[in-house]
């Protein structure tokens, strides 16, 4: 007990000048003290804001970039299957007017000439 009451009178004694008043000088220096470190942290985390805005709109030019090319590229496509469906459709048409001349043809040839005397008996031999 004697020792709870010795430690408790001698941490009183070392609090006690932790109790006086401040006068206003001291607390111009607390505040200037403050300001420059809020100062100085607002000044870092500016720098910092100002070094990540810059990579992030490097990062986005890059991408903006490369969706330009994507772009380009996807329009080179579509020209060019625009293109080869075209080709291919006039090459149906070419194909089938060919066909209709030839069959047109075949049939006037088939009708113009006369049955020959080995086609009949071709013919009846079968």
């Amino acid at each position: 007990m004697k020792t709870i009451l010795a430690l408790s009178i001698l941490f009183c004694a070392i609090a006690l000048p932790a109790l006086g008043q401040l006068i206003d000088a001291d607390l111009d220096k607390i505040r200037l003290i403050v300001n420059e470190i809020v100062n100085e942290s607002e000044k870092r985390v500016k720098a910092e804001v100002k070094e990540e805005l810059t990579t992030i709109n490097t990062k986005i030019e890059g991408l903006d970039t490369r969706l330009r090319n994507v772009e380009t590229g996807i329009a080179e496509l579509r020209g060019s299957n625009i293109a080869f469906l075209t080709i291919k459709d006039w090459i149906v048409v070419i194909c089938a007017v060919a066909a209709i001349i030839i069959s047109i043809v075949a049939l006037r040839k088939k009708s113009v000439l006369p049955p020959t005397p080995q086609g009949t008996q071709k013919v009846l031999s079968q």
